[in-house]
Protein backbone atom coordinates (compact mmCIF):
# COMPACT_ATOMS: atom_id res chain seq x y z
CA UNK A 1 0.00 0.00 0.00
CA UNK A 2 3.15 2.24 0.17
CA UNK A 3 4.11 4.82 -2.49
CA UNK A 4 7.68 5.06 -3.42
CA UNK A 5 9.30 7.94 -4.75
CA UNK A 6 9.19 6.82 -8.09
CA UNK A 7 6.03 4.93 -8.88
CA UNK A 8 3.06 6.53 -8.35
CA UNK A 9 0.08 4.34 -7.90
CA UNK A 10 -3.02 5.23 -8.68
CA UNK A 11 -6.96 3.34 -8.15
CA UNK A 12 -10.22 2.52 -9.21
CA UNK A 13 -12.58 0.40 -7.37
CA UNK A 14 -15.98 -0.93 -7.95
CA UNK A 15 -17.91 -3.31 -5.49
CA UNK A 16 -18.75 -6.54 -6.68
CA UNK A 17 -22.96 -6.95 -5.95
CA UNK A 18 -23.35 -10.45 -4.44
CA UNK A 19 -20.24 -11.38 -3.21
CA UNK A 20 -18.66 -7.63 -1.91
CA UNK A 21 -15.27 -8.20 -4.58
CA UNK A 22 -12.77 -4.94 -4.51
CA UNK A 23 -11.20 -4.28 -7.34
CA UNK A 24 -7.86 -1.79 -7.01
CA UNK A 25 -5.81 -1.29 -10.26
CA UNK A 26 -2.36 -0.15 -10.40
CA UNK A 27 -2.30 2.31 -12.83
CA UNK A 28 1.19 2.32 -14.04
CA UNK A 29 1.66 -1.32 -13.74
CA UNK A 30 -1.38 -1.74 -16.14
CA UNK A 31 -2.92 -4.69 -14.52
CA UNK A 32 -6.48 -5.30 -12.70
CA UNK A 33 -6.23 -7.00 -9.40
CA UNK A 34 -9.64 -8.48 -7.65
CA UNK A 35 -9.45 -8.85 -3.77
CA UNK A 36 -11.89 -10.19 -1.42
CA UNK A 37 -12.95 -7.77 1.25
CA UNK A 38 -13.45 -9.91 4.18
CA UNK A 39 -10.07 -11.64 4.38
CA UNK A 40 -8.08 -8.56 2.43
CA UNK A 41 -6.48 -11.00 -0.25
CA UNK A 42 -6.04 -10.84 -3.85
CA UNK A 43 -7.02 -13.86 -5.66
CA UNK A 44 -6.55 -12.80 -9.60
CA UNK A 45 -4.72 -10.56 -11.05
CA UNK A 46 -5.42 -9.67 -15.30
CA UNK A 47 -2.58 -8.27 -16.65
CA UNK A 48 -3.38 -8.33 -20.40
CA UNK A 49 -3.12 -4.69 -20.82
CA UNK A 50 -0.10 -2.70 -21.83
CA UNK A 51 -0.96 0.81 -20.89
CA UNK A 52 -2.53 2.55 -17.65
CA UNK A 53 -5.65 1.03 -16.45
CA UNK A 54 -8.31 3.88 -16.26
CA UNK A 55 -11.90 2.06 -15.39
CA UNK A 56 -13.96 -0.49 -14.38
CA UNK A 57 -17.00 -1.98 -14.16
CA UNK A 58 -18.67 -5.37 -13.04
CA UNK A 59 -21.42 -6.62 -15.47
CA UNK A 60 -25.40 -6.98 -13.96
CA UNK A 61 -24.70 -11.03 -13.74
CA UNK A 62 -21.71 -10.57 -11.31
CA UNK A 63 -19.67 -12.89 -13.41
CA UNK A 64 -17.93 -10.71 -15.40
CA UNK A 65 -15.20 -7.52 -15.20
CA UNK A 66 -14.77 -4.45 -18.05
CA UNK A 67 -12.14 -2.84 -17.40
CA UNK A 68 -10.73 0.38 -20.12
CA UNK A 69 -7.38 1.44 -20.94
CA UNK A 70 -4.67 3.85 -22.40
CA UNK A 71 -3.69 1.27 -24.64
CA UNK A 72 -6.81 1.69 -26.64
CA UNK A 73 -8.77 -1.82 -26.03
CA UNK A 74 -11.85 -1.80 -23.31
CA UNK A 75 -11.74 -5.94 -21.62
CA UNK A 76 -13.96 -8.21 -20.04
CA UNK A 77 -13.03 -10.96 -17.76
CA UNK A 78 -14.30 -13.89 -16.93
CA UNK A 79 -14.41 -14.38 -13.06
CA UNK A 80 -14.95 -17.84 -13.33
CA UNK A 81 -12.39 -19.14 -15.82
CA UNK A 82 -10.16 -15.68 -14.77
CA UNK A 83 -9.80 -14.98 -18.87
CA UNK A 84 -9.91 -12.34 -21.32
CA UNK A 85 -13.04 -13.69 -23.29
CA UNK A 86 -13.42 -10.62 -25.38
CA UNK A 87 -11.80 -7.61 -26.59
CA UNK A 88 -13.77 -3.84 -27.71
CA UNK A 89 -11.26 -2.04 -30.28
CA UNK A 90 -11.42 0.25 -32.11
CA UNK A 91 -11.03 1.34 -36.17
CA UNK A 92 -8.53 3.93 -35.01
CA UNK A 93 -6.59 3.79 -31.84
CA UNK A 94 -8.45 5.79 -29.03
CA UNK A 95 -7.08 6.59 -25.34
CA UNK A 96 -10.06 5.40 -22.69
CA UNK A 97 -11.18 7.06 -19.58
CA UNK A 98 -14.37 6.00 -18.52
CA UNK A 99 -16.31 2.87 -19.03
CA UNK A 100 -20.18 2.25 -18.20
CA UNK A 101 -22.70 -0.54 -19.50
CA UNK A 102 -26.56 -0.56 -19.55
CA UNK A 103 -28.69 -2.47 -16.84
CA UNK A 104 -29.07 -5.14 -18.93
CA UNK A 105 -25.21 -5.90 -19.75
CA UNK A 106 -25.96 -5.67 -23.41
CA UNK A 107 -24.53 -2.30 -24.29
CA UNK A 108 -21.18 -0.74 -23.38
CA UNK A 109 -19.81 2.51 -23.62
CA UNK A 110 -16.30 3.75 -23.13
CA UNK A 111 -15.45 7.86 -23.41
CA UNK A 112 -11.89 8.45 -24.58
CA UNK A 113 -9.29 11.14 -24.22
CA UNK A 114 -7.88 12.21 -27.22
CA UNK A 115 -10.88 12.02 -30.03
CA UNK A 116 -13.54 13.56 -27.62
CA UNK A 117 -16.03 10.74 -28.62
CA UNK A 118 -18.28 8.11 -26.71
CA UNK A 119 -17.73 4.52 -28.91
CA UNK A 120 -20.72 1.93 -28.31
CA UNK A 121 -20.51 -1.44 -28.16
CA UNK A 122 -22.13 -4.96 -28.58
CA UNK A 123 -21.76 -7.31 -25.58
CA UNK A 124 -22.82 -10.28 -27.09
CA UNK A 125 -21.06 -10.08 -31.02
CA UNK A 126 -18.46 -7.16 -30.00
CA UNK A 127 -18.99 -4.66 -32.77
CA UNK A 128 -18.97 -1.19 -32.69
CA UNK A 129 -22.29 -0.24 -32.74
CA UNK A 130 -22.54 3.64 -32.81
CA UNK A 131 -19.80 6.70 -32.42
CA UNK A 132 -21.58 9.38 -30.34
CA UNK A 133 -19.65 12.94 -31.08
CA UNK A 134 -20.42 16.12 -29.25
CA UNK A 135 -18.26 16.54 -26.39
CA UNK A 136 -15.55 19.35 -27.31
CA UNK A 137 -13.23 17.97 -24.13
CA UNK A 138 -11.82 14.87 -22.93
CA UNK A 139 -15.00 12.13 -21.75
CA UNK A 140 -13.93 11.63 -18.05
CA UNK A 141 -17.07 10.09 -16.66
CA UNK A 142 -19.74 7.74 -18.10
CA UNK A 143 -22.96 6.28 -16.51
CA UNK A 144 -26.53 4.83 -17.11
CA UNK A 145 -29.37 5.39 -15.57
CA UNK A 146 -30.67 2.92 -12.87
CA UNK A 147 -34.12 3.07 -14.43
CA UNK A 148 -33.98 3.62 -18.01
CA UNK A 149 -31.36 3.49 -21.11
CA UNK A 150 -30.72 6.97 -20.72
CA UNK A 151 -26.42 7.73 -20.92
CA UNK A 152 -25.08 10.57 -18.58
CA UNK A 153 -21.78 11.92 -19.83
CA UNK A 154 -19.30 14.64 -18.38
CA UNK A 155 -16.62 16.38 -19.83
CA UNK A 156 -13.86 19.09 -19.30
CA UNK A 157 -15.86 21.34 -22.09
CA UNK A 158 -17.81 22.36 -18.97
CA UNK A 159 -21.01 20.27 -20.20
CA UNK A 160 -22.76 16.87 -19.11
CA UNK A 161 -24.79 14.93 -21.78
CA UNK A 162 -27.59 12.83 -21.80
CA UNK A 163 -27.72 9.99 -24.39
CA UNK A 164 -30.43 8.02 -25.42
CA UNK A 165 -28.71 5.28 -27.14
CA UNK A 166 -32.22 3.08 -27.94
CA UNK A 167 -34.67 5.29 -29.25
CA UNK A 168 -32.87 8.24 -30.85
CA UNK A 169 -29.69 9.35 -31.81
CA UNK A 170 -27.15 11.62 -29.91
CA UNK A 171 -27.64 13.81 -26.98
CA UNK A 172 -31.37 14.40 -25.58
CA UNK A 173 -30.26 17.42 -23.40
CA UNK A 174 -27.45 19.41 -22.31
CA UNK A 175 -26.13 20.75 -19.12
CA UNK A 176 -23.94 23.87 -19.08
CA UNK A 177 -21.52 24.58 -16.20
CA UNK A 178 -19.34 27.35 -15.37
CA UNK A 179 -16.08 25.32 -14.87
CA UNK A 180 -15.03 21.75 -16.01
CA UNK A 181 -16.96 18.63 -15.44
CA UNK A 182 -14.68 15.98 -13.89
CA UNK A 183 -17.35 13.41 -13.09
CA UNK A 184 -21.03 12.71 -13.17
CA UNK A 185 -22.77 9.79 -10.95
CA UNK A 186 -26.84 8.85 -11.07
CA UNK A 187 -28.85 8.47 -7.92
CA UNK A 188 -29.72 4.97 -7.15
CA UNK A 189 -33.46 5.41 -7.99
CA UNK A 190 -32.49 7.30 -11.51
CA UNK A 191 -34.37 10.83 -10.27
CA UNK A 192 -30.95 13.12 -9.80
CA UNK A 193 -27.77 13.66 -11.24
CA UNK A 194 -24.51 14.95 -9.48
CA UNK A 195 -21.80 16.38 -10.93
CA UNK A 196 -19.11 18.53 -9.81
CA UNK A 197 -16.81 21.11 -11.17
CA UNK A 198 -13.19 22.46 -10.94
CA UNK A 199 -14.37 25.20 -8.97
CA UNK A 200 -14.81 23.08 -5.92
CA UNK A 201 -19.01 22.71 -6.55
CA UNK A 202 -21.23 19.75 -6.67
CA UNK A 203 -24.02 20.78 -8.62
CA UNK A 204 -27.71 18.45 -8.36
CA UNK A 205 -30.01 18.20 -11.83
CA UNK A 206 -33.09 16.65 -12.28
CA UNK A 207 -32.56 14.72 -15.32
CA UNK A 208 -36.08 14.39 -16.21
CA UNK A 209 -36.95 18.40 -15.91
CA UNK A 210 -33.34 19.16 -16.81
CA UNK A 211 -33.54 21.80 -13.91
CA UNK A 212 -30.84 22.40 -11.35
CA UNK A 213 -32.18 21.58 -7.96
CA UNK A 214 -29.37 23.13 -5.89
CA UNK A 215 -25.22 23.52 -5.64
CA UNK A 216 -22.86 22.26 -2.75
CA UNK A 217 -19.84 24.77 -2.09
CA UNK A 218 -17.19 22.39 -1.03
CA UNK A 219 -13.95 24.22 -1.83
CA UNK A 220 -13.31 24.79 1.94
CA UNK A 221 -14.33 21.31 3.01
CA UNK A 222 -12.22 19.53 0.33
CA UNK A 223 -9.27 22.13 1.35
CA UNK A 224 -6.18 19.77 2.54
CA UNK A 225 -2.61 20.47 3.56
CA UNK A 226 0.14 22.33 2.10
CA UNK A 227 2.22 21.14 -1.04
CA UNK A 228 5.81 21.46 -0.48
CA UNK A 229 5.79 23.52 -4.07
CA UNK A 230 3.21 25.83 -2.05
CA UNK A 231 4.25 29.68 -1.88
CA UNK A 232 1.20 30.33 -0.20
CA UNK A 233 -0.60 28.67 3.04
CA UNK A 234 -3.01 25.59 2.27
CA UNK A 235 -6.25 28.22 3.21
CA UNK A 236 -5.22 30.51 0.68
CA UNK A 237 -4.15 27.65 -2.28
CA UNK A 238 -6.23 27.64 -5.20
CA UNK A 239 -5.07 24.18 -6.05
CA UNK A 240 -6.73 20.82 -5.80
CA UNK A 241 -9.93 21.95 -4.00
CA UNK A 242 -12.35 20.06 -6.11
CA UNK A 243 -14.07 16.87 -6.14
CA UNK A 244 -12.84 14.13 -8.11
CA UNK A 245 -15.17 11.30 -7.55
CA UNK A 246 -18.75 11.22 -6.43
CA UNK A 247 -20.72 8.15 -4.53
CA UNK A 248 -24.62 7.82 -3.67
CA UNK A 249 -25.40 6.24 -0.36
CA UNK A 250 -27.97 2.66 -1.05
CA UNK A 251 -30.72 4.94 -0.20
CA UNK A 252 -29.74 8.33 -2.12
CA UNK A 253 -29.89 10.50 1.35
CA UNK A 254 -26.34 11.59 1.35
CA UNK A 255 -23.05 11.78 -0.75
CA UNK A 256 -19.05 11.22 -0.36
CA UNK A 257 -16.87 12.86 -2.24
CA UNK A 258 -12.68 12.97 -2.55
CA UNK A 259 -10.59 14.70 -4.38
CA UNK A 260 -6.83 15.69 -4.51
CA UNK A 261 -6.90 16.11 -0.81
CA UNK A 262 -5.99 13.70 2.77
CA UNK A 263 -10.20 13.89 3.40
CA UNK A 264 -13.08 12.44 2.05
CA UNK A 265 -16.41 14.45 2.59
CA UNK A 266 -20.06 13.46 3.64
CA UNK A 267 -22.66 15.52 2.59
CA UNK A 268 -26.36 15.12 3.40
CA UNK A 269 -28.24 15.78 -0.02
CA UNK A 270 -31.05 16.98 1.06
CA UNK A 271 -29.99 19.85 3.19
CA UNK A 272 -27.12 20.21 1.37
CA UNK A 273 -24.54 20.76 4.63
CA UNK A 274 -21.53 18.72 5.94
CA UNK A 275 -21.77 15.43 7.86
CA UNK A 276 -18.58 14.48 8.57
CA UNK A 277 -14.82 14.36 6.96
CA UNK A 278 -12.59 11.79 7.22
CA UNK A 279 -8.83 11.67 7.36
CA UNK A 280 -7.27 8.95 5.34
CA UNK A 281 -4.04 9.26 5.95
CA UNK A 282 -1.90 10.96 8.77
CA UNK A 283 1.52 9.57 7.34
CA UNK A 284 3.65 12.49 7.15
CA UNK A 285 5.96 10.94 4.24
CA UNK A 286 3.30 12.06 1.86
CA UNK A 287 3.04 15.59 0.42
CA UNK A 288 -0.14 17.29 1.44
CA UNK A 289 -0.84 16.03 5.01
CA UNK A 290 1.20 19.07 6.84
CA UNK A 291 -0.91 21.84 7.25
CA UNK A 292 1.94 24.33 7.87
CA UNK A 293 5.16 23.77 6.23
CA UNK A 294 8.76 24.52 7.86
CA UNK A 295 10.06 27.54 7.00
CA UNK A 296 13.52 26.61 7.70
CA UNK A 297 13.26 24.72 4.52
CA UNK A 298 12.28 27.40 2.31
CA UNK A 299 14.84 28.84 0.04
CA UNK A 300 14.40 31.48 -2.43
CA UNK A 301 15.33 29.00 -4.69
CA UNK A 302 12.21 27.03 -3.57
CA UNK A 303 11.77 24.23 -1.09
CA UNK A 304 15.28 22.51 -0.01
CA UNK A 305 13.84 18.75 -1.01
CA UNK A 306 13.39 19.89 -4.76
CA UNK A 307 16.85 21.19 -4.95
CA UNK A 308 19.32 19.46 -6.76
CA UNK A 309 22.39 19.17 -4.58
CA UNK A 310 24.21 17.03 -6.95
CA UNK A 311 27.98 17.73 -7.83
CA UNK A 312 27.46 19.05 -11.60
CA UNK A 313 31.17 18.44 -12.47
CA UNK A 314 31.10 14.96 -11.69
CA UNK A 315 29.95 12.11 -14.62
CA UNK A 316 27.31 11.64 -11.75
CA UNK A 317 25.91 14.61 -11.79
CA UNK A 318 26.32 15.30 -15.66
CA UNK A 319 24.67 11.98 -16.13
CA UNK A 320 22.11 12.71 -13.67
CA UNK A 321 21.50 16.27 -15.79
CA UNK A 322 21.65 14.61 -19.08
CA UNK A 323 19.14 11.74 -17.90
CA UNK A 324 16.10 15.46 -16.92
CA UNK A 325 17.20 16.59 -20.08
CA UNK A 326 15.56 13.62 -21.69
CA UNK A 327 12.73 13.00 -19.88
CA UNK A 328 11.46 16.96 -19.86
CA UNK A 329 12.21 16.26 -24.20
CA UNK A 330 9.79 13.75 -23.91
CA UNK A 331 6.14 14.74 -24.57
CA UNK A 332 4.09 14.33 -21.70
CA UNK A 333 6.63 13.12 -19.55
CA UNK A 334 8.29 14.56 -16.25
CA UNK A 335 10.49 13.55 -13.75
CA UNK A 336 9.50 12.95 -10.34
CA UNK A 337 10.55 15.11 -7.92
CA UNK A 338 9.77 14.87 -4.29
CA UNK A 339 6.88 13.08 -2.42
CA UNK A 340 3.46 11.81 -3.81
CA UNK A 341 0.91 13.30 -3.00
CA UNK A 342 -2.22 12.11 -0.85
CA UNK A 343 -5.20 11.80 -3.04
CA UNK A 344 -8.69 9.91 -3.32
CA UNK A 345 -9.01 8.63 -6.90
CA UNK A 346 -12.44 6.97 -6.28
CA UNK A 347 -15.23 6.24 -4.25
CA UNK A 348 -17.61 3.35 -3.94
CA UNK A 349 -20.42 2.20 -1.54
CA UNK A 350 -21.34 -1.45 -1.22
CA UNK A 351 -25.10 -2.11 -2.14
CA UNK A 352 -26.02 -2.91 1.03
CA UNK A 353 -24.97 0.77 2.10
CA UNK A 354 -22.96 -0.91 5.51
CA UNK A 355 -19.58 -0.24 4.44
CA UNK A 356 -17.98 1.99 1.87
CA UNK A 357 -14.05 1.55 0.23
CA UNK A 358 -11.65 4.51 -0.82
CA UNK A 359 -8.50 4.43 -3.43
CA UNK A 360 -5.82 6.41 -2.44
CA UNK A 361 -2.52 7.15 -2.46
CA UNK A 362 -2.12 5.33 0.90
CA UNK A 363 -3.55 1.75 -0.31
CA UNK A 364 -7.22 1.22 -0.47
CA UNK A 365 -9.31 1.57 2.46
CA UNK A 366 -12.59 0.18 3.28
CA UNK A 367 -14.51 1.58 6.20
CA UNK A 368 -17.62 -0.16 7.55
CA UNK A 369 -20.22 -0.13 9.84
CA UNK A 370 -20.12 -3.96 10.96
CA UNK A 371 -17.07 -5.59 13.50
CA UNK A 372 -17.26 -8.44 11.74
CA UNK A 373 -16.50 -7.19 8.36
CA UNK A 374 -13.40 -5.49 9.06
CA UNK A 375 -10.05 -7.10 8.35
CA UNK A 376 -7.50 -6.14 11.35
CA UNK A 377 -4.37 -7.69 10.80
CA UNK A 378 -2.01 -8.29 13.94
CA UNK A 379 1.78 -8.08 13.25
CA UNK A 380 1.90 -8.88 9.72
CA UNK A 381 4.41 -9.54 7.50
CA UNK A 382 5.31 -10.61 3.97
CA UNK A 383 5.94 -14.30 5.59
CA UNK A 384 2.59 -14.66 7.27
CA UNK A 385 0.01 -15.82 4.48
CA UNK A 386 -2.52 -18.80 4.61
CA UNK A 387 -0.46 -20.50 2.47
CA UNK A 388 2.32 -20.61 5.46
CA UNK A 389 -0.41 -21.80 7.65
CA UNK A 390 -1.50 -24.70 5.17
CA UNK A 391 2.21 -25.50 5.69
CA UNK A 392 3.02 -25.61 9.10
CA UNK A 393 -0.50 -27.64 9.05
CA UNK A 394 1.14 -30.27 6.69
CA UNK A 395 4.50 -30.27 8.56
CA UNK A 396 2.32 -31.10 12.02
CA UNK A 397 3.42 -27.50 13.60
CA UNK A 398 0.42 -26.62 15.43
CA UNK A 399 2.06 -23.75 17.60
CA UNK A 400 3.24 -21.69 14.46
CA UNK A 401 0.01 -22.77 12.43
CA UNK A 402 -2.16 -20.92 15.62
CA UNK A 403 0.22 -18.04 16.07
CA UNK A 404 0.08 -17.43 11.71
CA UNK A 405 -3.68 -17.46 11.74
CA UNK A 406 -3.89 -15.17 14.90
CA UNK A 407 -1.44 -12.55 13.18
CA UNK A 408 -3.44 -13.29 9.56
CA UNK A 409 -6.72 -12.60 11.91
CA UNK A 410 -8.69 -14.60 10.16
CA UNK A 411 -11.65 -16.34 10.88
CA UNK A 412 -11.99 -19.45 9.34
CA UNK A 413 -7.81 -20.13 9.79
CA UNK A 414 -7.75 -20.05 13.45
CA UNK A 415 -10.89 -22.10 13.88
CA UNK A 416 -9.65 -24.53 11.36
CA UNK A 417 -5.77 -24.66 13.37
CA UNK A 418 -7.76 -24.64 16.96
CA UNK A 419 -9.23 -27.68 15.74
CA UNK A 420 -6.53 -29.63 14.17
CA UNK A 421 -4.23 -29.14 17.41
CA UNK A 422 -4.21 -33.04 18.86
CA UNK A 423 -5.95 -33.51 23.00
CA UNK A 424 -2.65 -34.41 23.84
CA UNK A 425 -1.02 -31.32 22.37
CA UNK A 426 -3.50 -28.71 23.82
CA UNK A 427 -1.58 -27.90 27.01
CA UNK A 428 1.48 -27.31 24.88
CA UNK A 429 0.07 -24.86 22.36
CA UNK A 430 -1.92 -23.43 24.79
CA UNK A 431 0.80 -22.46 27.02
CA UNK A 432 2.61 -21.28 23.78
CA UNK A 433 -0.16 -18.21 22.81
CA UNK A 434 1.82 -14.43 22.91
CA UNK A 435 -0.34 -12.25 25.68
CA UNK A 436 -1.35 -10.11 22.66
CA UNK A 437 -3.49 -13.35 21.18
CA UNK A 438 -5.30 -13.82 23.84
CA UNK A 439 -8.44 -11.52 23.52
CA UNK A 440 -9.03 -12.90 19.76
CA UNK A 441 -8.51 -16.66 21.00
CA UNK A 442 -11.28 -15.97 23.21
CA UNK A 443 -13.54 -14.75 21.04
CA UNK A 444 -12.80 -17.72 18.50
CA UNK A 445 -13.40 -20.41 21.11
CA UNK A 446 -16.76 -18.32 22.27
CA UNK A 447 -17.38 -19.01 18.41
CA UNK A 448 -16.66 -22.85 18.44
CA UNK A 449 -18.38 -23.17 21.44
CA UNK A 450 -22.04 -22.18 19.83
CA UNK A 451 -21.36 -23.67 16.66
CA UNK A 452 -18.61 -26.62 16.80
CA UNK A 453 -19.95 -30.09 17.91
CA UNK A 454 -16.75 -31.30 19.61
CA UNK A 455 -17.93 -29.41 23.27
CA UNK A 456 -15.47 -31.61 25.38
CA UNK A 457 -12.20 -30.50 22.93
CA UNK A 458 -13.39 -27.13 23.16
CA UNK A 459 -13.91 -27.11 26.78
CA UNK A 460 -10.37 -28.44 26.88
CA UNK A 461 -9.01 -25.62 25.29
CA UNK A 462 -10.77 -23.21 27.33
CA UNK A 463 -9.54 -25.14 30.79
CA UNK A 464 -5.94 -25.30 29.53
CA UNK A 465 -5.93 -21.53 28.30
CA UNK A 466 -7.07 -20.68 32.09
CA UNK A 467 -4.26 -22.70 33.45
CA UNK A 468 -1.63 -21.32 31.84
CA UNK A 469 -2.48 -17.79 31.47
CA UNK A 470 -4.78 -17.61 34.40
CA UNK A 471 -2.57 -14.75 35.74
CA UNK A 472 -2.91 -12.62 33.07
CA UNK A 473 -6.18 -13.04 32.49
CA UNK A 474 -6.92 -11.59 36.06
CA UNK A 475 -5.03 -8.99 35.86
CA UNK A 476 -6.51 -7.66 32.96
CA UNK A 477 -9.84 -8.85 32.94
CA UNK A 478 -11.00 -5.07 31.83
CA UNK A 479 -9.72 -5.55 29.17
CA UNK A 480 -10.68 -9.48 28.14
CA UNK A 481 -13.99 -9.07 29.88
CA UNK A 482 -16.28 -8.80 26.22
CA UNK A 483 -14.45 -12.11 25.37
CA UNK A 484 -15.16 -13.69 28.45
CA UNK A 485 -19.05 -12.81 28.46
CA UNK A 486 -19.01 -14.03 25.50
CA UNK A 487 -17.41 -17.44 26.37
CA UNK A 488 -19.17 -17.86 29.91
CA UNK A 489 -22.35 -17.10 27.81
CA UNK A 490 -22.12 -19.88 25.05
CA UNK A 491 -20.62 -22.33 27.93
CA UNK A 492 -24.23 -21.19 30.25
CA UNK A 493 -26.75 -21.59 26.86
CA UNK A 494 -25.02 -25.02 25.94
CA UNK A 495 -24.95 -26.20 29.91
CA UNK A 496 -28.85 -25.74 29.77
CA UNK A 497 -29.49 -27.41 26.71
CA UNK A 498 -27.66 -30.31 27.69
CA UNK A 499 -29.15 -30.04 31.40
CA UNK A 500 -32.31 -30.46 29.85
CA UNK A 501 -31.48 -33.23 27.83
CA UNK A 502 -29.96 -35.13 30.41
CA UNK A 503 -32.91 -34.65 32.80
CA UNK A 504 -35.37 -36.06 29.91
CA UNK A 505 -32.93 -39.35 29.59
CA UNK A 506 -32.60 -39.85 33.24
CA UNK A 507 -36.54 -40.06 33.40
CA UNK A 508 -36.72 -42.53 30.24
CA UNK A 509 -34.17 -44.59 31.61
CA UNK A 510 -36.09 -44.79 35.16
CA UNK A 511 -39.29 -45.52 32.88
CA UNK A 512 -37.36 -48.40 31.28
CA UNK A 513 -35.53 -49.94 33.99
CA UNK A 514 -38.88 -50.10 35.54
CA UNK A 515 -40.82 -51.45 32.94
CA UNK A 516 -37.95 -54.36 32.82
CA UNK A 517 -38.30 -54.82 36.73
CA UNK A 518 -41.96 -55.11 36.38
CA UNK A 519 -41.60 -57.86 33.47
Amino acid sequence: NRVSNSQQYVYILKFHLSTFLLTEVKVYCSCSQVWTVSSGFCFVTFSEHTNAVTALHFMAGNHCLLSASLDGTVRAWDLFRYRNFRTFVTPTPKQFVSLASDQSGEVICAGTLDSFEIFVWSMKTGRLLDVLSGHEGPVHGLIFSPTNAILASSSWDKTVRLWDLFEGRGGVEKFDHTHDVLTVVYRPDGKQLACSTLDGQIHFWDPLQGLEMYAIEGRRDIAGGRLMTDRRSAANSTAGKCFTTLCYSADGSYILAGGNSKYICMYDVADQVLLRRFQITHNLSLDGVLDFLNSRNMTEAGPLDLIDDDRSDGEEGVDKQTQNKLAYDLPGSKPNHGRPVIRTKCLRIAPTGRSWAAATTEGVLVYSMDESFMFDPTDLDIDVTPEAVDAALRDYQPKRALILSLRLNEDTLIRKCIITVAPADIPAVASSVPYKYLQRLIEALAELMENCPHLEFILHWCQELCKAHGHYIQQNSRNLLPALKSLQKAVTRLHQDLADTCSSNEYSLRYLCSTINKK
